[in-house]
């Protein structure tokens, strides 16, 4: 037993063990051990037995539901559920809302169909809604099949155009008496005869093909009054959404939306009080891609049903990328791959080369034999001849607004793409514009090319347009007017006006002849002149990844495999696309064309789209049908949780118990991510010996759910108000609990991806626990860096929780309460102050504070001069012939002589990379950060996927870390790559980037809209990451020569040594971080040109870096604790920071003293020292937890007795 938790018991919600909660997750109240029964049955039977059921009776009823479902499915159907259609017959029957986002073939039509019968079985009105006549046919004969195999009869009513009128006539009348079950019917019937059903509530409602119910935004309206909401509630839907957009734009207008926010908080209470004063039913909606836009009513899902409508798997790809390099026009080859590969194609034209160029190329395509046909706008009618094989290929423009690159979801059709030239843009080159997207465009694309002070003011211009963009065409033509006749606008048109007007200037001023010639030496853009104007040419990676992502689409066997082919024409465009993909897509390396190696991947294409055909028409095993999986993923942040989310695509969002979930598919698995916020539980404070039950020689940590309080944000456990401001306003923990546990019923399985050191260990191990009654397979992920790589691999590479680790985090949880309250009890009575505090890592650490300080008190006399030849020279404890009072006329008749010059070459060999303690020394020497902003700041930079894991005391490079080092450096500096590992003992790794960008690359590709991160990176983020960049890349380059100086300086009889760099041999690590050199110097006699007597402290008090590098060496505290230890000391005012260093307080002294001369057996150094390798051998397996423990508790004991 490792942990007793409060409110866990899946039935009383009360105090239960871990151990119990892995069995059956019911507490020892409820069932005693010895009738401890095997399953939920007997379970449920147990606790009905004995009057005990509480509230694991809708936890049971659930599990019978389900496999009443799963049996009923069955029996309809003919064989079981796959994994996907068991999480959404879950979801259902736990009155979940909710969209499916899944291949044709994976079952949602079936699924929807079992449950609309399932329902009416159970006497409940079910609406099932499909795009065509045919599908309402095909449902209703489904049905009929169904019913028979189960032996049932439900009422089964349709209405579709293929009946006849008088059969239209008794649908109709049947339909407004409420005489059916079950209603089939297209979507085109809400349009013409939603007054015959308009009155019905009904309690399930199975939405198939999404998109083409969206066609009439108004079917919206409709199916949430069918569900059972007012005209009144949708109505105040609608005000809240017209409310977020104007809290939008006042934000974006600088302004406070405080006032607008509270009205929506007030409408979404009075749309929660009708949803439980009233019956609400059930909504499932379906499709294969949902394209839908956001649009004012698309909304209403979110607003009343707490669920998004779908997600964009845009970075789902199977593809291998070719080249071809191509001297005139491409039309030749692109005839030629046609040829050899056949249809099932899709041919994009460059944008700059427009529509005629795909009229043209159309033309050839079916002068030469091909069926193509110029796709210029979207045609159903086209894409089925497209699908049905009357045509072999369709020809559109590579743009992201093109009908042919989004929208198009044919698996079993699309082979491969042909991008007739490298897909690119052109941007006018001018700041003559009124549009501010054409604005923001220019600005993303020439910022990098503008000189370095520019670059931050176009930074934040570009900031300024992207919070008003996207604008309507009204819009755009009323800032137009007010330019050119000079009048101001009113209101929000006024604010995007002075925008724009603010754009214009800064361009008219940025746009120099130095920056047009800057551009057109690029690697990157090229830069064209047409009718007197300049127009850039640049890649465009949006629509490649769009249109190429046509050939390689999810089914029920995975990703299908396709295949693209660039016929390179523009090399710049070429070189640019290439990079800017391989930072959007973490891996992109384009293959020259090779006949053989295409042909052997064409197999695996065409085997793809016969699995599908087979799947279709019901020959494939269940095995390859069950490919794609569901997981409920927990990581600690908000932040983290986007990151991960955005690796594949645009996640949507739903709410379970005021919890935000992100919904993505990730291949393999469709995976809920949901961010725990640090740790869940706590140890208690008024139980056992501070928080810990002590029984019979053993120690188990008691804890309870966090709770944080709304107004001060202080956290606390127990207690049913804020102890610190006395709030009863708060949010706890439970409530993440309660929302995990319901989606762990949801889901397949469950993946813990919190931090890799002991803490996320420990609240992996929380989760475990938590949600182990629910669902049994729970596996833990670790990387120590967030790519999509490293995350992808993690999953391949899952493991159970270390307990080892866990129960380290016991021992040092358990020691810092133990021994923080204990001490801070004897400094409470001591001194009559509550807010002090103390800690066995935080004693040493204030103890070397104090004795810097006395050591700075002490003062030393330093001559310091300068000489004529500009050298600088500190004598220590001069002793001088006259006072020194009259020093500068009387040093004007001495002279400094530099004797005994010696020159020697020297290697300077890089520095390692950081680890915790080098990095929060570096951040406050060379960026004065202290400990705790820099910890933050490293922890945006790993949770956004910009560098490796933060708390380490490791120094080694990866193979993924030297890689890109070797990427960065060849392709700049290529002579100096010396790869290294600096290998150390352990799992850890260095604090590296995770990518080859340095800071201005990084920069610009923010600029340009290629990468985005969930939270927008400030000046403090770029300082802190270039410097973890610089350190790392050095790390990885040749030694620098360099040639030093060593002389002596005489002055009167005074001698100081000095010796420096005065010139670089051979360049190395130093072009990256530079080594600063002195002027080189000759032996010879010097006159005095200044000088002075300084009284200066003997020592320097320390800044935060430098005492944390102490710990480190002396082997207290951790990489996860050392900014806490120096900030719990800032807090209790034992030290204050005055110009980067730490001054002790005579609070700090008192404290200090009290503790040395009453405990210093038990705050030494020593005794911390040994205690943080007790741990270590606990983390190792190589130590019993209990024991140590056993341990400490004597110790405690004797503190009290003092």
């Amino acid at each position: 037993m490792r942990g007793i938790y409060h409110g866990l018991c899946v039935n009383c919600e009360g105090v239960i063990s871990d151990d119990r909660l892995l069995q059956l997750g019911v507490c020892e109240k409820c069932v005693e051990e010895a009738e401890a029964p095997r399953s939920w049955e007997q379970l449920l039977k147990v606790l009905r037995e004995k009057g005990r059921l509480y509230f694991a009776e809708e936890i049971f009823l659930f599990h019978q539901r389900l496999r009443e479902f799963s049996l009923f499915f069955k029996r309809a159907v003919g064989q079981r559920m796959w994994s996907l259609q068991e999480t959404w017959a879950r979801r259902i029957l736990l009155n979940s809302n909710f969209s499916i986002v899944a291949p044709t073939g994976v079952g949602k039509t079936v699924l929807g169909t079992v449950s609309a019968l399932y329902f009416a079985v159970n006497g409940r009105k079910s609406y099932i809604i499909v795009p065509t006549a045919l599908l309402v046919q095909q449902v209703v004969e489904r049905l009929g099949v169904f019913s028979e195999r189960l032996g049932v009869n439900p009422k089964t009513l349709c209405y579709h155009a293929g009946m006849s009128d008088s059969e239209r006539r008794e649908a109709l009348e049947r339909a407004a008496r409420g005489e059916f079950d079950i209603l089939i019917t297209t979507e085109r019937f809400l349009i013409s005869h939603f007054d015959v059903v308009g009155n019905k509530v009904f309690d399930f409602v199975f939405v198939d093909d999404v998109d083409s119910f969206l066609k009439s935004p108004k079917n919206i309206d409709k199916v949430m009054k069918l569900l059972g909401f007012s005209d009144e509630i949708i109505a105040s839907a609608f005000r809240i959404i017209e409310l977020r957009r104007e809290a939008s734009r006042l934000r974006r207008m600088g302004k406070s939306p405080e006032q607008v926010l509270n009205e929506v908080e007030r409408l979404r209470s009075q749309i929660e009080e009708y949803k439980r004063q009233n019956k609400i039913g059930l909504l499932v909606v379906s499709g294969a891609t949902v394209k839908a836009r956001r649009t004012k009513r698309i909304k209403l899902f979110e607003e009343l049903l707490n669920f998004q409508i779908g997600f964009k798997p845009d970075f789902l790809r199977n593809i291998k990328d070719y080249y071809l390099t191509v001297e005139a026009s491409p039309e030749q080859h692109v005839l030629s791959l046609i040829q050899r590969f056949g249809g099932g194609c899709l041919i994009f034209v460059p944008s700059v080369l427009g529509r005629e160029y795909v009229a043209r190329l159309s033309a050839f395509l079916n002068a030469n034999g091909v069926r193509a046909y110029a796709y210029m706008k979207m045609d159903e009618e086209m894409l089925e001849r497209f699908q049905n094989g009357e045509y072999e290929v369709l020809v559109g423009v590579a743009s992201y607004r093109s009908p042919l690159a989004r929208g198009i979801d044919l698996p079993e059709r699309i082979r491969y793409v042909i991008f007739a030239g490298v897909p690119r843009t052109e941007i006018r080159l001018s700041w003559d514009e009124y549009n501010p997207v054409k604005l923001l465009t220019l600005l993303k694309n020439v910022r990098e090319f503008l000189e370095a002070n520019m670059q931050d003011r176009a930074s934040q211009v570009i900031n300024a347009l992207r919070r008003v963009v996207p604008v309507n065409r009204q819009t755009v033509e009323n800032i137009r007017e007010a330019l050119e006749k000079g009048f101001a606008l009113e209101g929000f048109d006024e604010y995007v006006r002075r925008v724009v007007l603010e754009a214009r200037n800064f361009l008219k001023e940025a746009l120099t002849p130095k920056v047009v010639e800057a551009i057109s030496r690029s690697r990157e853009v090229s830069l064209k002149q047409r009718g007197g104007e300049f127009f850039l040419v640049v890649a465009d990676p949006v629509a490649y990844v769009q249109a190429s992502g046509r050939a390689s689409r999810m089914f029920a066997g995975g990703i299908t495999r396709g295949a693209s082919f660039i016929l390179v024409d523009d090399e710049k465009a070429f070189y640019a696309l290439k990079k800017q993909l391989e930072f959007m897509l973490g891996e992109f390396s384009p293959i020259k064309f090779s006949l053989k190696a295409v042909e052997r991947w064409f197999r695996g294409i065409d085997e793809d789209r016969r699995t599908i055909r087979d799947i279709r028409e019901g020959k494939i095993s269940k095995r390859l049908r069950d490919y794609i999986k569901t997981a409920l993923l927990v990581v600690e942040s908000p932040t983290k949780a986007r990151t991960i989310s955005r690796f594949f695509g645009k996640p949507f969002r739903r709410k379970i118990e005021n919890i935000t979930v992100f919904e993505v598919s990730a291949g393999e698995f469709v995976l809920n991510i949901v961010a725990s916020m640090g740790h869940i539980y706590d140890l208690v404070l008024n139980e056992g010996f501070h928080g810990v039950k002590v029984e019979d020689g053993r120690f188990t940590p008691i804890y309870d759910f966090i709770k944080k309080c709304r107004k001060c944000g202080d956290q606390f456990t127990g207690l049913d108000f804020c102890p610190k401001c006395k709030s009863q306003e708060y949010y706890s923990k439970k409530e993440l609990v309660k929302a995990m546990r319901k989606i762990a019923l949801e889901v397949n399985c469950v993946f813990v991806a919190t931090d890799p050191d002991i803490e996320g260990e420990k609240i992996a191990y929380d989760v475990y626990c938590s949600l182990h009654p629910m669902n049994k397979r729970i596996e833990r992920l670790e990387f120590h860096e967030i790519t999509k790589k490293a995350f992808l691999q993690a999953i391949k590479e899952r493991r159970e929780i270390n307990l080892k680790m866990v129960e380290a985090q016991l021992v040092r949880r358990i020691e810092d309460r133990w021994i923080g309250f204990e001490l801070s009890q004897k400094l409470w009575h001591r001194f009559q102050n509550y807010r002090l505090s103390a800690g066995r890592v935080q004693t040493p650490v204030l103890g070397w504070i104090i004795e810097r300080i006395n050591e700075s008190r002490k003062k030393k006399r330093v001559l310091s001069a300068v000489l004529s030849n500009g050298l600088r020279v500190s004598i220590e404890n001069p002793t001088l012939p006259f006072p020194s009072q009259n020093l500068e006329e009387q040093l004007k008749n001495l002279k400094a002589r530099i004797v005994d010059l010696t020159t020697e070459e020297r290697t300077l060999h890089p520095p390692p990379p950081y680890t915790t303690d080098t990095l929060l020394r570096d951040a406050s020497a060379r960026l004065g950060f202290p400990a705790t902003k820099t910890m933050m700041i490293a922890q945006d930079l790993f949770e956004m996927g910009l560098c490796t894991y933060h708390r380490t005391d490791a120094t080694t490079v990866s193979t993924v870390g030297i890689g890109i080092a070797k990427e960065y450096i060849q392709e700049r500096f290529p002579s100096l790559f010396v790869p290294r590992r600096y290998a150390v003992e352990g799992a850890h790794e260095c604090i590296r980037p995770t990518r080859a960008i340095d800071v201005e690359r990084l920069k610009n590709l923010i600029s340009l809209g290629l990468l985005h991160f969930p939270k927008r990176l400030t000046h403090d983020h770029f300082q802190l990451y270039d410097l973890i960049f610089k350190r790392f890349i050095a790390s990885q380059m040749r030694e620098a020569r360099l040639i030093y100086q060593k002389f002596r300086i005489l002055v009167d009889g005074n001698e100081a040594s000095m010796e420096n760099p005065v010139s670089v041999v051979s360049e190395g690590f130093n072009v990256v971080l530079p080594v600063k050199t002195a002027n080189p110097v000759e032996e010879g006699e010097y006159t005095i040109k200044f000088a002075r007597i300084l009284r200066l402290p003997a020592a320097r008090p320390f800044t935060q870096g430098e005492i944390i590098a102490l710990m480190r060496e002396k082997g207290i505290g951790r990489p996860s604790t050392y900014a806490k230890i120096v900030s719990t000391i800032l807090e209790r005012n034992y030290a204050v920071e005055r110009k980067n260093k730490l001054i002790s307080t005579p609070l700090g002294f008192k404290v200090y003293m009290y503790l040395c001369q009453n405990f210093g057996k038990y705050t030494s150094e020593e005794t911390t020292r040994r205690l943080e390798l007790l741990m270590d051998l606990v983390e190792q397996g190589k130590a019993d937890y209990n024991e140590i423990l056993k341990e400490l508790y004597q110790e405690i004991l004797e503190i009290r007795k003092v």
